[in-house]
């Protein structure tokens, strides 16, 4: 399922089809409803407009990064290149913590990821966007929360602030942040990749780095993971995102109409 790498691969949720565990997707939903009905005023300092993002094959992380309803995280939890398909079924909880979502659960209409991301699966191209759908009373999930910016072709090396919702630290169910220098992969590693200094790991993926985090709010990266000691350093000690250039988050946005 090859695809010129400079194109995007794009899925509407009036399209999705072939769901290979229809249990996993009553599961699901009976989840977001139980999500939906815990909705109330948080009383803990969490920034809304990260959140947890659910799936058909687990969680990650996201954050909204436009006024049109548009929340980015990891390609890899858009599209699993071992199945070579959609991982769909995503629903997105801003400001989730301790099994709560503050401000609802919002559905997904479209999501799009990089034909580099299918083909190659190279880090530099981990990145989807996800548009949402309004809620019940028709207001999209900005009305909440607000958002955070977006830039890119920034240089590797800045004072980033990255949110997730790691298994490895609260069970994946409250918001952690750690805050470091980033800096470029080691040379053979793979270019436009970024390491940076966190401790979190597992469902993290996706989540934001924020370059100036509380003056500016602007998203330069996301949540890949990790490769090896070599490229990253030590697992659970580093993790690694793909820096956001006019290749990646640029185009997706310039598709989706950030």
């Amino acid at each position: 399922m090859n695809r010129p790498d400079a194109v995007i691969t794009s899925i509407k949720e009036t399209t999705m089809v072939a769901i290979r565990n229809p249990f996993k997707r009553l599961f699901l939903f009976l989840a977001t409803l139980v999500l939906a009905a815990f909705a109330s005023t948080p009383a803990f300092a969490v920034d809304a407009r990260i959140g947890k993002l659910f799936m058909n094959e687990g969680t990650c992380s996201a954050s909204v990064v436009s006024g049109k309803n548009i929340i980015v995280t990891a390609a890899h939890c858009c599209w699993d290149r071992t199945s070579n398909g959609w991982t769909g079924g995503w629903s997105f909880a801003p400001g989730y913590q301790d099994g709560k979502a503050p401000y609802g659960v919002f559905q997904w209409e479209d999501a799009r990821v990089p034909n580099s991301w299918i083909n190659n699966g190279d880090i530099a191209s981990d990145v989807c966007l996800i548009k949402l759908k309004d809620d019940a009373a028709g207001h999209p999930v900005t009305y909440y929360t607000g958002w955070l910016g977006r830039s890119w072709n920034y240089g590797a090396a800045q004072h980033m602030r990255s949110f997730g919702y790691p298994g490895n630290i609260g069970g994946a169910n409250s918001q952690e942040s750690c805050t470091g220098e980033s800096s470029a992969q080691p040379a053979g590693c793979g270019g436009d990749v970024l390491n940076m200094a966190c401790k979190m790991t597992y469902g993290s993926s996706g989540g934001p780095w924020i370059r100036d985090y509380g003056s500016g709010d602007h998203v330069d990266s996301t949540v890949h993971g990790y490769v090896s000691q070599s490229c990253t350093g030590t697992f659970g000690d580093a993790f690694d995102g793909p820096r956001f250039t006019s290749n990646n988050i640029a185009m997706l946005c310039t598709a989706e109409g950030c």
